[in-house]
């Protein structure tokens, strides 16, 4: 086995001390109380809803999925996205489209920081209770 790959073995079987845990944990609780302070803001009406961004491409690539003549397309994504995230999606418009594709991005790349997310969600439906 070669020097470099006996490294990237290591790398890969390396858990961390427990202050790494530790410190990873405190992380986590800090972020998820960060997403839940921005949740009481949202629910509170001090910060909007919405999100945005700048791409011509990807702005025609929506708009033309938009269009009617594109509807089995629009479908086809639609339902690949709602099987990737275990949810039905019937005839979904731009907006929840586009919050299907960036959760099926996010969940990609970075599943586990939306653990966080997910945590702060059911503690913000408790408070309803």
């Amino acid at each position: 086995m070669a020097d470099d790959e006996l490294e990237e073995l290591r790398e890969q079987t390396d858990h961390g001390s427990r202050l790494d845990t530790a410190s990873d944990e405190t992380n986590r609780t800090e972020f998820r109380e960060s997403i839940a302070e921005h949740l009481s803001e949202i629910d509170a009406g001090e910060r909007q809803k919405t999100l945005s961004a700048w791409d011509g491409p990807l702005a025609a690539f929506v708009a033309a999925l938009e269009e009617d003549q594109h509807a089995d397309r629009r479908e086809a994504i639609a339902d690949a996205l709602g099987e990737e995230l275990g949810v039905d999606v019937n005839d979904p418009k731009k907006s929840e489209l586009l919050a299907l594709t960036l959760r099926v991005g996010f969940q990609e790349v970075a599943g586990e920081d939306l653990e966080p997310l997910r945590e702060a969600l059911r503690e913000d439906a408790a408070k309803g209770l």
